[in-house]
């Protein structure tokens, strides 16, 4: 009978690529570095894909590994609401609703701060890009991104997120861009929600709004086609920002534009407490996290 990976692989799985170190992971988990790497070899027979590869002192996951990670975390968070760790208080579990590209690309690695910091509250991601009934579906909060005021909620404006050309660093060597004038032969990845126009504005570009190319709907999405070379794209800052300093991603050019509207975390004002407090402290945390990355 098929037996999926156990807790213990996934764990060392999700732990080796937020710290993209086998050491690292292995001094979290309190096993050795021997264990980690036997769990990862577990996940690569299984999958017949590397979940890693070495650049520098680093172990950087794979493409193959990009894209079960959000899985794998989300159910890590899941399974750890449902079987909360002994508190020595009460322990609170909150529903929060979020975009998935933020949370994929941002949110999901950094919750072990807010967890070490607040251990008596677990968040329970929902990634849905419908956030708006909040107060229904056990939903406590979300991350919502728009002009703010939404009717019935509470919110807090937390940061305004920029757009930028980014590329692979092998799109980029293989389509000798070393300016903006190389742009004209590359190939542009569009996304539905932005187009290229403005940005060519900015930069004082005469270049038409891409049509070679299908849009994407999903920003996470675009990105990962960033990342596997299949052109160039206007990126969000937020999402964007783990494969840059990865080196997945290079930026092109300083010329920036605001992505229309602003991330805000928002949630039912008329909440009891002290799950209110326990909402307050996540975006307490949340806004903090932000401008310390960001600002």
């Amino acid at each position: 009978m098929y037996r999926p990976p156990s807790l213990n692989t996934l764990r060392a799985l999700e732990a080796a690529a937020r710290h993209r170190s086998f050491t690292r992971a292995a001094e979290e988990l309190g096993v050795t570095h021997g264990a980690i790497s036997h769990r990862v070899r577990e996940v690569e027979q299984r999958l017949g894909a590397a979940m890693f590869e070495r650049r520098g002192n680093l172990m950087e996951p794979t493409q193959a590994a990009r894209q079960i990670l959000p899985t794998v975390r989300q159910s890590l968070e899941l399974i750890a609401s449902v079987f909360p760790a002994p508190p020595q208080g009460e322990r609170q579990v909150l529903k929060i609703a979020v975009l998935p590209s933020f949370a994929a690309q941002w949110l999901v690695a950094r919750l072990a701060d807010f967890h070490d910091a607040h251990p008596g509250i677990s968040i329970a991601l929902d990634a849905r890009i419908d956030v708006s009934r909040i107060g229904a579906d056990g939903l406590d909060a979300g991350i919502r991104y728009g002009g703010g005021n939404w009717p019935g909620l509470a919110s807090e404006r937390l940061m305004t997120d920029m757009l930028f050309p980014a590329c692979s660093p092998e799109y980029r060597a293989r389509m000798e861009i070393a300016g903006l004038e190389d742009f004209a032969r590359c190939r542009f990845l569009r996304n539905s929600w932005q187009t290229w126009t403005p940005w060519f504005q900015r930069a004082g570009i005469s270049l038409p709004e891409p049509a070679d190319s299908l849009p994407y709907d999903d920003a996470a999405l675009m990105l990962e086609a960033t990342i596997a070379g299949h052109g160039i794209a206007l990126v969000r800052r937020v999402i964007a920002q783990d494969a840059l300093q990865a080196g997945r991603l290079v930026r092109l050019s300083d010329v920036e534009i605001p992505f229309e509207g602003a991330y805000h975390f928002v949630w039912d004002a008329n909440t009891p407490k002290p799950r209110l407090d326990a909402i307050a402290a996540f975006g307490a945390w949340l806004a903090a996290r932000l401008r310390a990355e960001f600002s």
